[in-house]
């Protein structure tokens, strides 16, 4: 048929049909949910339950937080990412079911990254499955122990001296009184870098003077997941297939390059003479050899009552994915904590005097910060605990159903069966801002953590670092570290609220990222009794 002779109605016709088509193929399962009687949002053609986010309409914790109210009666929902069917878990005792009393259904996370795309971002810890990440976690568990962490302690002790050094030179050149204005994202960002830098792979630097070391630029353009890489990753979540049939890898030519020098160049070093650091490559070059011996401490990693170390033999590959897999827990988990933290404080004065009480009786008249010291500041851990329940750097737990689950029937849904290979959400952020859990849930009061009300939470309600057997192997580390950077900051500095902080504070819609509107800006101003 020549084209040209094709009528308008001809033309009109056959892109009715094609529309028709997609439509039918975007919409092909939305009564997934309907069939068997679970509740769902209404899901749009091809975009599921993610229209918000993909076309940024309001912050992906709000999104999450608006389901769990408008089904707030259900202790599941189903939803849809795109074209995929998901349920979404909000009940906590069901919650504690699927994170560690049946967690052998869903031991692993969903894959977004397949190892064919990107084989050093699928082989770290958070990616593996099975018995390979049973293997890995056993072998990695020891290195995050306390007498390791502990180890570590001195490292980051340096590098927050160093960040209050820096403060102090920077408030200096103020004019008396004058608070210096700072984002503290980027301050706490530069810090958590140096941290990583240090306790992780031996290397000195100083990201707040030099700004633009090799390091910290590296650092942020892995954890940036802006501009490309947002893309990059909405397509691995809608087109795997297709994006690995083109090679498209999620880390760029560069930054698994920078990995892959420095840890083999390292280790490299460390062998030919012999040197000995307590930092994570040295952890990880012992547990190579089968060296690495833990404090017979459960650290999450007890299933049905045991998970037996086994060794593994681990490639140069392997040691770079699970020190990418650190790089990434360290630079951006930590600095958001900081950030939220720093900024709460800013606002909250009362609190702010409250723990800086404790920070100086803490540190005595020697001024000196030890690991003990740090264990025994009750207030601060309190106040942390409260900055991760508004603020949680993950705003959802994934896993994957690796047997098929049926969850029983109650007065509320009819029995449900979870197949094998369907995956679940955990919705964090919306179950921490629950008042059912949490009385008032939008005041900022670390008191809930105290000794005499923490025990009345749920445990299953808060999920800052996951839970089970699956949780953060690095929650140990990011704690210490978040830590010493504010007993270094508060104990020479006071925090101010400034014209330019972002009030109220408003969550950013970009993605998955957990940040707010105009950027985290606070005052700094010199302590009348802080030794200089």
């Amino acid at each position: 048929m020549d084209l040209l002779s094709l009528t308008l109605t001809d033309w009109a016709l056959g892109g009715t049909l094609l529309l028709f088509v997609l439509y039918k193929y975007g919409t092909w399962n939305h009564d997934y949910f309907k069939r068997k009687g679970i509740k769902n949002p209404k899901p749009l053609p091809f975009l599921g339950s993610m229209a918000t986010m993909v076309f940024k309409a309001k912050p992906f914790a709000y999104l999450l937080e608006d389901i769990c109210k408008e089904f707030e009666e259900e202790p599941f929902v189903g939803i849809f990412q795109f074209r995929e069917p998901l349920v979404m878990v909000k009940d906590p005792e069901l919650i504690k079911r699927i994170t560690v009393k049946d967690f052998e259904f869903f031991t692993d996370h969903r894959q977004t990254i397949t190892e064919n795309a990107d084989s050093l971002f699928s082989k770290n810890l958070f990616s593996l499955r099975g018995e390979k990440w049973r293997d890995m976690r056993a072998t990695l568990s020891p290195a995050f122990t306390s007498s390791k962490m502990k180890n570590m302690f001195h490292f980051m002790n340096q590098c927050g001296q160093q960040l209050g050094d820096y403060l102090h030179k920077e408030i200096s050149k103020q004019q008396p009184g004058k608070p210096f204005v700072l984002e503290m994202k980027d301050l706490f960002t530069r810090f958590t870098n140096d941290v990583i830098a240090t306790s992780a792979f031996g290397v000195q630097v100083d990201s707040l003077t030099e700004k633009n070391n090799h390091f910290y630029t590296m650092g942020k353009a892995v954890t940036n997941f802006a501009g490309i890489k947002h893309l990059k990753f909405l397509g691995f979540m809608l087109f795997p297939k297709v994006m690995e049939f083109f090679g498209i890898g999620f880390l760029g030519k560069n930054e698994k390059q920078f990995f892959s020098d420095l840890v083999h160049q390292t280790i490299s070093t460390r062998e030919r003479e012999g040197i000995v650091r307590p930092d994570m490559i040295h952890l990880l070059m012992q547990a190579r050899k089968g060296e690495l011996k833990g404090d017979h401490e459960k650290n999450g990693d007890m299933v049905n009552g045991s998970l037996k170390t086994k060794n593994i033999d681990l490639t140069d590959e392997d040691i770079e994915a699970q020190a990418m897999i650190f790089f990434f827990a360290g630079f951006d988990t930590a600095s958001i904590l900081l950030s939220f933290t720093s900024i709460l404080l800013a606002i909250h004065k009362d609190i702010q005097r409250k723990l800086q009480q404790e920070v100086d009786e803490m540190l005595g008249e020697d001024q000196k910060l030890t690991y003990e010291k740090v264990q025994k500041m009750k207030y601060l851990d309190m106040v942390i605990s409260e900055s991760l329940r508004l603020y949680p750097p993950a705003l959802l737990i994934d896993r994957l159903c690796v047997k098929n689950y049926t969850i029983p029937a109650t007065e509320k849904q009819p029995e449900y069966t979870i197949k094998k290979g369907e995956g679940i959400w955990i919705p964090v952020y919306p179950i921490h801002h629950n008042p059912e859990y949490y009385p008032d849930p939008e005041k900022f009061n670390p008191e809930r953590f105290s000794d005499e009300n923490k025990n009345s939470i749920n445990p299953y309600t808060y999920l800052p670092f996951g839970m089970g057997p699956r949780l953060c192997i690095g929650q140990r580390f990011v704690l210490l570290e978040a830590k010493v950077a504010l007993v270094h900051i508060l104990s020479r500095f006071n925090l101010t609220v400034m014209e330019k902080t972002p009030l109220p504070l408003r969550l950013t819609k970009d993605g998955f990222v957990m940040s707010v509107e105009g950027g985290f800006w606070v005052g700094a101003t010199p302590r009348q009794q802080a030794a200089t």
